[in-house]
């Protein structure tokens, strides 16, 4: 019994092979400083360009 999902039966043409679920692309990071390991744990970052600040939005609904 065949599956019905495979790819050939999905109109997707023959394949050697399984099909990717997914193509990531990371940014490279540029090394810095880090902060001090006290600091670090303070803001949840070791590096200066992570340390983003944190906006709630959407007022009552969201809270």
């Amino acid at each position: 019994m065949s599956c019905c999902c495979s790819p050939d039966k999905a109109g997707m043409g023959s394949s050697s092979g399984p099909l990717p679920l997914a193509i990531t692309t990371v940014p490279v990071q540029p090394w810095e400083e880090p902060y001090t390991p006290c600091r670090a744990l303070k803001t949840g970052t070791i590096f200066q360009s992570l340390d983003l600040p944190f906006y709630v939005t959407g007022g009552e609904t969201n809270g």
